[in-house]
């Protein structure tokens, strides 16, 4: 059984190298030199995590993943995985995530290949082998949901099947997901290889690494894609003994989480599954995103009397961003007319993405009581233990106002009301971003989407007891009222599921999968993001961009398009044929 490593993203800061299925061959002679103790081998995953940190720390995943969405949308026309400006020849992030993907599969196989061939005990090897199989599954895991059906190997590379390799043909993401799940099942659960603990816990031995949780989470995601629902509870459940501390009951577990712990300026939370650290310090290792960038209110550059740089257009404008030469030292701590010092003055942002109208009209209205959905409310009141998902304004200053004699108040922001659609919150914010550079952790699994898919699962098995007792633990620790399962049919509760994973999930990267898996996505897109609005109950977007997005969707925009050139390494192995049927 081929296995793969996955490491903990957290402040490694190796240079991201670029790869195809015309694989660049490790030297042989390196491999069965130097890899030959368990240190050495844990050097060679190490490179791994490069490769994941290039995937999941680029903003460009949060944009294909969120704003192709029904949620969130990003009105600028640069933002071409936003706006759905993909095709074959033009696969933009798609090209990133081919290459960064499989260059970090080549990197387990061959490592995992030196550690079968090492001479040290079976009990070395264990840990090491398991971890490179959860790495290698991630891998895949990304692949399928974003591509489908792929080029599906474990084989070291070497000179002798470099070429074969290159030109295998696509796999169906079926097969691909059930010999993973195999694999991650034989060695976390039956070998119990890493240790069943919580990803950030002091005590566990692969804390900040990718483990055996990811493994788990893993395994139970691509459960989910095969509508393998009891198997997919097993996987779940073993989470849930790992972070409901061993109750095995839904009741009460995740109220130990508080939502305040959510927002990505908070590091290594408890309740994390994945995340992406990033770190920067004034003299020590600099390693960072720019998520930030594209998800805080602009930032208002010119601050004469009365001025406002980036008025918007509810409706149908567009936020103006900062001219690549403005001054960033000048009265640049002002955010949509309201001075934010914890913001700073040398932030760079850019046509930021906002919630789409079913988002905060439907499933998070301003008038609701769910604690996740703003720091402030639109009275100015704090929401103790809050989630930053939105935000119509902030306690902050009047650029006019003197901040040595003056107290910061409560201030929409402008060209906002409590009706209007809000930036997002301070879930998304870098305080004291400089540049478009943040330090925050970006967030991908947690202990939440575990309740959320047993949720799910006890749905499709037509347990609605059950279900609602998981979704109930959400709704709880966000401050709604319980549902009553006798209240709901099976489709009208798994309609639920959907809408509760969309609140909670928000901005995880999670949601434009989750449509594909449910297979709504393109209707979902065009009804609630794409499109102008055309019924009193049909929350969709207007203007200029989301015509341009309505004129780009097509269903063949589910998965990302194989990139030309890979079309051409594999000797013609691999095809587009849906992107060709959809005239693209």
């Amino acid at each position: 059984m081929k296995v793969f490593k996955i490491i903990a993203l957290c402040s490694l800061s190796l240079l991201c190298a670029s790869c195809s299925l015309k694989e660049r061959i490790l030297s042989e002679s390196t491999m069965d030199s130097y890899y030959k103790t368990p240190q050495e081998c844990l050097t060679g995953l190490n490179a791994c995590y490069t490769n994941v940190r290039a995937i999941l720390n680029n903003s460009k995943y949060f944009t294909t993943s969120e704003c192709q969405s029904d949620l969130m949308v990003l009105r600028a026309v640069d933002q071409k995985e936003a706006t759905l400006q993909i095709t074959p020849a033009q696969p933009q992030f798609g090209a990133t995530l081919w290459q960064q993907a499989y260059n970090g599969i080549m990197r387990a196989n061959s490592v995992e290949a030196a550690i079968l061939r090492a001479d040290f005990s079976e009990e070395e090897k264990q840990p090491l082998l398991a971890e490179a199989v959860v790495l290698r599954s991630l891998f895949y895991y990304l692949l399928t949901i974003n591509f489908g059906d792929v080029p599906f190997y474990e084989e070291e590379v070497t000179w002798k099947n470099n070429d074969s390799i290159a030109r295998l043909p696509r796999m169906s993401a079926s097969k691909t997901r059930t010999t993973l799940i195999e694999e991650l099942d034989y060695h976390l659960l039956q070998c119990k290889s890493l240790d069943f603990k919580r990803t950030n816990d002091e005590d566990n031995q692969q804390r900040y690494r990718i483990g055996a949780a990811v493994g788990l989470m893993l395994a139970g995601k691509m459960c989910l894609w095969e509508e393998r629902w009891s198997d997919a509870i097993k996987y779940f459940g073993v989470l849930e003994e790992i972070y409901g501390q061993g109750a095995g009951k839904p009741e009460g577990a995740l109220a130990q989480y508080p939502l305040s712990d959510l927002p990505f300026g908070r590091r290594y939370i408890d309740e994390s599954i994945l995340e992406i650290a990033n770190t920067s310090t004034e003299y020590g290792l600099i390693v960072t995103g720019a998520l930030a960038s594209i998800c805080t209110p602009v930032r208002q550059v010119s601050t004469s009397e009365g001025a406002d740089s980036s008025v918007e257009d509810d409706d149908s404008g567009m936020d103006e961003e900062e001219d690549e030469n403005s001054d960033l030292s000048a009265d640049s701590d002002i955010y949509q007319g309201i001075r934010i010092p914890e913001l700073g003055p040398y932030a760079r942002t850019r046509t930021p993405a906002r919630p789409t109208y079913r988002f905060f009209k439907y499933l998070m209205p301003y008038t609701s009581t769910d604690r996740r959905m703003a720091r402030y409310d639109v009275l100015g009141n704090k929401i103790e233990d809050s989630g930053g998902y939105m935000a119509w304004g902030w306690e902050g200053y009047d650029p006019s106002e003197d901040m040595s004699v003056a107290q910061p108040a409560f201030r929409m922001f402008n060209g906002l009301k409590s009706y209007s659609r809000p930036y997002l919150g301070n879930k998304f914010w870098c305080f004291g971003m400089r540049y478009t550079k943040d330090s925050n952790s970006y967030r991908f699994f947690r202990y939440a989407g575990v309740m959320l898919s047993l949720a799910e699962c006890w749905t499709m098995k037509g347990d609605k007891v059950k279900a609602c007792a998981y979704l109930n633990e959400v709704r709880r620790r966000a401050g709604l009222e319980a549902i009553n399962p006798g209240d709901f049919t099976v489709d009208a509760l798994m309609a639920m599921v959907r809408d509760e994973s969309g609140r909670e999930l928000f901005g995880e990267c999670q949601r434009k999968a989750d449509l594909v898996r449910w297979g709504v996505w393109y209707d979902y897109v065009l009804k609630y993001n794409a499109g102008p609005v055309n019924s009193a109950d049909n929350y969709m977007e207007s203007g200029e961009n989301n015509t341009i997005m309505m004129r780009n969707l097509k269903p063949c925009h589910r998965y990302f398009p194989i990139p030309d050139e890979q079309i051409t390494y594999s000797g013609g192995a691999l095809d587009n044929k849906e992107y060709n049927e959809c005239g693209l």
